[in-house]
């Protein structure tokens, strides 16, 4: 997960601490578990406003994530393609991978008429 939110509200709170529109980078939430535990103590974290390290899950801050398939390994069955990894920007469904989401610094410039 990429994202430049800090609070998402309600139960999920400060999903990605760090994160601010006021950045120029996103922050980068790493999910290299699988643990359906590991994911609902990061939660937990989240809703108590506690800043526990939980194994499997890291934060980093980058102008630039790139998402790929990993390579196939020589063990894998060449026969079996595969499976779709959907992508999603703001609960979107904007295509599959391979993605790249950056951040344009100071794109947006905002004109308005003198009052």
């Amino acid at each position: 997960m990429a994202v430049r939110i800090r609070n998402f509200g309600g139960v999920l709170q400060e999903l990605a601490p760090g994160a601010s529109l006021d950045r120029d980078d996103l922050r980068v939430v790493f999910c290299r578990t699988a643990s359906r535990f590991a994911y609902l103590l990061y939660v937990m974290r989240g809703l108590l406003r506690t800043n526990w390290k939980v194994p499997g899950i890291d934060l980093a801050h980058s102008g630039r994530v790139s998402c790929q398939y990993l390579p196939a390994s020589a063990s894998t069955d060449s026969m079996h393609a595969q499976p779709k990894v959907y992508v999603e920007v703001d609960g979107e469904l904007v295509g599959t991978l391979p993605a790249e989401i950056t951040v344009v610094p100071d794109a947006l410039t905002l004109l308005a008429p003198p009052r």
